[in-house]
């Protein structure tokens, strides 16, 4: 059993030293002999945890799955009418990437691969289809009437979301839940029928 703990310890400080490596230098010039450096452990006993770069980073991404759908089961009506809730989805996530290295890590790790996958990462249209999926809740309640669509909101969660990460000062990405806080406060105050945040995503 003891073992096993320590194992377990030594495999969640892997984790932490990858994603920390990931996080300041993407996945190709992330070097492995470098996170075996940050945990004290040898390239081989690095190998017995995870057996490629690539393992490490299937690791982290799928963390940042499981974050993601956790956080958009927290956004619910009490947060107010749709763009409201978006806010509220957004900020939160930003807010786990300034204190959680692996979602820190997680999200360069997606936006990396965008620039050379022929189709959006999985993760960037999860994003949207959550965002989509709030929206359409508020739909559903009635407190969204027929506009502003869907598919609009949904892009403007993202492109905030993305674009406070991408212009962020440094690494650990400080300050990234002010930004998107700031970002959506710029955005004109909803009128009764939604057409201040319609004119403003189709624009």
């Amino acid at each position: 059993m003891a073992k096993q703990a320590r194992s377990r310890r030594t495999h969640e400080l892997v984790l932490d030293a990858a994603a920390a490596e990931f996080a300041r230098h993407g996945y190709p010039r992330a070097n492995l002999q470098h996170v075996a450096d940050r945990t004290g452990l040898t390239k081989g006993a690095l190998y017995g945890h995870f057996a490629s770069k690539e393992q490490l980073a299937l690791a982290l991404t799928g963390h940042l799955d499981e974050v993601l759908e956790k956080l958009a089961t927290q956004t619910a009506p009490e947060d107010g009418p749709p763009r409201e809730r978006l806010r509220a989805l957004s900020c939160r996530l930003a807010e786990r990437i300034e204190s959680d290295v692996r979602v820190n890590a997680a999200l360069r790790l997606v936006l990396d691969e965008a620039h050379s996958a022929p189709e959006p990462p999985r993760l960037l249209d999860d994003l949207r289809r959550l965002a989509g999926e709030v929206v359409q809740s508020a739909r559903t309640e009635g407190a969204l009437g027929d506009r502003p669509p869907t598919a609009p909101l949904a892009d403007l969660a993202t492109v905030i979301l993305v674009g406070a990460y991408c212009t962020a000062p440094d690494m650990e990405r400080r300050g990234l839940a002010d930004r998107v806080r700031d970002l959506w406060d710029t955005l004109p105050a909803d009128g009764a029928d939604g057409q201040a945040v319609r004119e403003t995503t189709t624009r």
